[in-house]
């Protein structure tokens, strides 16, 4: 099996970082802010000294001007749950480049920023059958049987993004990233929803392929739903394809504003782009990466 991301990519995605927005709360050591007090290299306030407390922490400077003794607090960094929501429905298996093939790659591209940063990192993907999760992943040695994780992983069924709802409200705030396609009859709102609910921040990234962009063929077809399987025919005019690349707008701009309303970044990519460049240009210039 070909390898997830060629490793000169991994080493250009260590330089990165995920940007929150505000201070997080996670449960091990790491390299983000936390909303606790801790000890690191940045001040963040002063408070009394109690009993019991350790005396190293103690400001002569400010004993000396105030006389009494106070304990200067730092910042405590800390990792930042990451939870990657990855669309495998049968829409998602389609397009040259393959749709599914290319979330896997921006999954993992994603992930391995995170876990150079020592934060901690949850997948799921939600295809045919039950929604995936599994345990999370921490640190660059747990790369690897992640990137197989997300290789694993068949596409297929229908598109259901009420079945994120109970994964997404168990979350611990942090920052979440969810890619789809978005094409699946089901409302994406409930999802986005839950996210909010969740105190979630991140971003909705819509992956399509560029057949769906900008449809080239012409004549008369017979159309097969990728999910359900329905047929029809079709006449590709002018006229048609007009409209469905004005339906196609519509439906990217209802998810944009769904979930800028929301507080979350978006994002329409292709898949003719490198996953490169989706990462150090697109997710830097909507603020998911730094």
């Amino acid at each position: 099996m070909a390898p997830l991301l060629e490793p000169a990519l991994l080493r250009r995605l260590e330089a990165l970082a995920l940007q929150v927005r505000r201070a997080v709360s996670g449960q091990m050591g790491g390299e983000r802010r936390s909303k606790r007090r801790g000890q690191s290299v940045e001040f963040a306030d002063y408070r009394n000294y109690t009993p019991g407390d350790d005396f190293r922490l103690i400001d002569w400077n400010a004993y000396a001007r105030l006389d009494r003794f106070m304990l200067r607090l730092f910042v405590a960094e800390e990792e930042l749950p990451l939870s990657l929501f990855v669309d495998l429905s049968g829409s998602m298996d389609w397009g040259k480049p393959n749709k599914a093939a290319t979330a896997r790659q921006l999954a993992g591209a994603i992930a391995y920023v995170a876990l150079a940063a020592l934060d901690r990192v949850r997948l799921t993907v939600f295809a045919e059958g039950e929604t995936s999760g599994g345990a999370p992943s921490r640190g660059r040695r747990a790369a690897a049987t992640l990137f197989s994780r997300l290789q694993s992983f068949p596409a297929g069924g229908v598109t259901n993004y009420e079945k994120l709802v109970w994964p997404i409200g168990r979350q611990r705030p942090g920052m979440t990233v969810l890619i789809t396609d978005g094409l699946g009859e089901s409302a994406l709102d409930p999802a986005l929803t839950a996210l909010q609910r969740a105190h979630q921040e991140g971003a909705v990234l819509q992956l399509l392929a560029p057949q769906e962009l900008a449809p080239d063929w012409s004549g008369d077809a017979r159309l097969r739903d990728a999910e359900t399987g329905v047929e029809r025919e079709f006449t590709a005019t002018p006229l048609t394809q007009g409209s469905y690349v004005k339906a196609l707008a519509q439906r990217t701009d209802e998810i944009e504003r769904a979930a800028h309303r929301r507080g979350l970044r978006f994002a329409r990519l292709s898949t003719s782009e490198p996953i490169d460049e989706m990462v150090q240009v697109t997710l830097r210039r909507i603020g998911l990466l730094a």
